[in-house]
This record gives structure tokens, sequence and C-alpha cells, in this order.
């Protein structure tokens, strides 16, 4: 007997190698799989980079990041995701326009915002008699516009597809599904109610995306303001759920098969994390908001940002320290009180200055609004006065009192004596 060849390797009785199923495109969602994908490999970028991050801040840096992607992940999905869904199986139809054979298959129906997603499937003796794979996967798009009537060039994009489904040949019960949408007339609308509801609601989906952004920026600059489009965010996310929920249809969509077997259709998975997840940013945003105005240290710290930079850009407020504001106040209140203005100081007040301290003072010029019209020469004057003002005021420091000169002035009138009545004059 011979020895196996080295290709021998997975064959069984000299067959040809076994290889599983190619799984195509339609078993998955490729879009859903891609955005997933991404949202993981920032939270796995971030994540990796905590070991190097020291005490309590690491577990704050891990719930940040972690609330954050999770935020904007939900925003991504639910705008592409399914907002309503329904199912049965085992349902006894036919398959082929045309032909008496039935099948037994397990039909799903997701809607999405932008179209629906029916798949039919039977397997083994459920294939009645057709001998071939039953397994499909059809979509079909509403974006945006309705059209006229009917399935030509100028209906909409959904009738459109339906008409494309059919020369295509898709089975029966799909077609059948997909017809429910396309008729618009006598209160019977599902397929342009459904679209308006999916237009508004990703209206304000998109309008959630830029608004998450720019809450983690003003989360690195000012809480307060964070706080507020982290809530902006939450009602307009739960907003794309109010606008779904009102205009979806007016009469609930039913879809028969048979007595026992019919579509009925809810909210999907993406409507309810949606809902929960908006809610939930509603909710944070008005603890945060809530902690900063009572406990403003401790949100600082779990945000890692600088308690006092929200005041370093107020427009009119003073950069000096609170003890130098206190004491230029209550130097400004004793000029006042002595008659000073416009930065003129009287000589009181220069002595009082001058009592613990002979070295130079400066005062900062004080500037006054030009009147609305003025002539060259008043121009002049006042930018003469600008320059005056804007160099440093010197003050002469008081004379200080000899004690030689007071002994003189002592004896000042003895020696006026004395050249009055000249030599003669001898005590």
């Amino acid at each position: 007997m011979a020895s196996p060849g080295l290709f021998d390797a997975f064959r069984s009785n000299g067959a040809p190698t076994y290889y599983e199923s190619n799984k195509t495109p339609f078993m998955a969602d490729i879009l859903e799989s891609g955005l997933i994908y991404a949202f993981v490999i920032l939270a796995f970028s971030f994540f990796i980079i905590l070991p190097g991050i020291r005490g309590k801040e690491r577990i704050f840096t891990f719930i940040r990041v972690t609330v954050t992607l999770y935020i904007g992940g939900v925003i991504m999905l639910c705008n592409y995701g399914f907002w309503e869904q329904s199912s049965s199986k085992g349902v006894r139809t036919k398959y082929k326009a045309g032909s008496a054979g039935e099948i037994t298959a397990d039909i799903e129906v997701l809607m999405s915002l932008r179209g629906i997603n029916v798949t039919l499937k039977a397997e083994g003796e459920d294939r009645g008699p057709f001998n071939e794979t039953i397994n499909y996967n059809e979509n079909f798009d509403w974006r945006w516009e309705q059209g006229r009537l009917g399935f030509g060039i100028f209906a909409g994009r959904f009738n459109q597809e339906f008409r494309a489904a059919q020369f295509r040949g898709t089975p029966l019960p799909i077609i059948w599904i997909a017809e429910y949408f396309t008729f618009d007339g006598e209160g019977i609308r599902w397929g342009r109610h459904y679209r308006q509801a999916g237009w508004y609601a990703h209206i304000m989906m998109w309008l959630a995306l830029p608004l998450w952004i720019i809450t983690v920026i003003l989360f690195f600059i000012l809480l307060k303001y964070g706080a507020y489009f982290l809530m902006l965010t939450g009602a307009t996310m739960v907003g794309a759920n109010i606008a779904w929920a009102s205009l979806r249809n007016v009469n609930e969509l039913i879809i028969p098969f048979s007595a026992e077997h019919k579509l009925e259709f809810h909210f999907g998975p993406c409507f309810y994390v949606n809902l929960v997840t908006g809610i939930l940013c509603v909710v944070l945003g008005a603890v945060i908001l809530v902690l900063d105005l009572r406990y403003p240290e401790a949100v600082t710290s779990f945000f890692g940002v600088d308690p006092l930079q929200a005041e370093t850009f107020i427009e009119g407020e003073s950069f000096l320290p609170e003890k130098d504001n206190k004491k230029d106040g209550d130097y400004e209140l004793k000029r006042m009180e002595n008659g000073e203005a416009h930065g003129e100081a009287s000589p009181s007040s220069a002595m009082m200055e001058d009592d613990d301290d002979d070295d130079e003072i400066y005062e900062p010029p004080v500037f006054h609004p030009e009147p609305p019209k003025e002539t060259r020469s008043m121009k002049r004057k006042s930018r003469g006065l600008t320059q005056r003002l804007q160099r440093p005021r010197r003050r002469a420091a008081p004379p200080v009192p000899d004690q030689v000169d007071e002994m003189d002035d002592l004896y000042d009138n003895t020696r006026s004596d004395k050249v009055q009545f000249g030599r003669n004059y001898n005590p």
C-alpha cells in the first residue's frame, strides 16, 4: 500500500479537499460591522495607554473614554441600524409566481431609517418540490424622494427597486412584503410615512454627531458648557425617537401570510438603545452641571482640567490677586476722599504715601473717552496728553529736616542783632 502523499491532507477516500461554505456579504451587515470595528479600535488605542497613568486618574480616564466612545458609537450605529423589525417562522407560502409549489420558510423584515431588508430562508424538506438553495436577502431603499405614482423613471427609488426585483425573479414572499410600501393613496401610505419618519430621524441623528464632538472638546475647556452640549446631544437623540414614533404610520402595518402567521412590526433594538442613551446623556449633563456648581474641585479633578480656567478670559475681570484688588480699591477710595480725580494727585496723599517709602511712585495712566467730533488741534492736544499720561510720574521726596539748619534758625535773631548794633555793642 502506497504511503499517503504530501497533498492527501484533509481528504477522505481520495475525494477532493472539503472547504467550508464561503460566507457572502449578505450574511452580515458590512457597514454596521465596519462602524463597530472602528470604535473598538479607538477604544483599544486609548486603553493600551492606561497603564502609564497613575493613581485615580487611570480610573477617571477609563470611565471618560468608555462613556465618550459609547455615545459616539451609538449615534453612528443607530443612524444606520434597524429601528423596527418583524419575523415569523414556519410560514407556508408560495415560492415563485406562476408555480403551485409551496415552501415552509422563515421570514424576517428589518426596517432602518433608509429602507427595509427582507430575509427568506428555507432548508431541507421545507423547500418542497424545489431542489435549490433558498436563502435570500433583499434590500429596498427609499432615499429620499417620494416620486410620482407608478414604477417609471420619475417614480421614487423604492418603486424602481421594486420593479427591478420583479424582473430579476425575486421570490414571491419578498415581493409581497415590498409591495406594501409602494401604495400611496386612499390613506394607505405606509411607504410615504416611513420615508418621512426616516428623513427627520436621520437628520436628528446627524445633528447629534457634531454636538457630540463639540461636547468632547468643551469638556477639556469649560465643563459647564460641555454639560450643556451633552444635554443638547441627548435631547437631539430623543428627538429622533419622537420623530420616528410619531410619523412612521397612521395605520398599523400588518402583513398577513395566513391566519396563524402575520408580520406585526414593533420597535427594534436601535430604537431603544438610542432612546436610553439619549436620556442617559441628558441625565449625565444635568448631574455634571449641578456638581460643577456645588463641588467644582471634585468635578475638575475627575475631568483633569484646571478649575480656574473658566475665569481666565471673562471680559472685564481683573487678573490681579484678590488682595491686590482690595488694596487698589482702598487706594482709589482714599484718593476720591482727598479730592483727587482723573490722575491728579493731592499733596496730602503724596505725603501720606511717602512717609513709609521714599521710592518713586508710579501711577497707571487714566484715559478718558474722546468726544465724537474733534478738530485737528484738539486731537494734537489729546495726543500730547495721552503721551504725558503714559509716562511714569515721578514725585519729589519731601525734604528731610536737618538738625543743623534748625539750630541755625534758633540763633538768627542773635546774629541779626550783632549786625544791627555793630562793633560798639558789648553785652
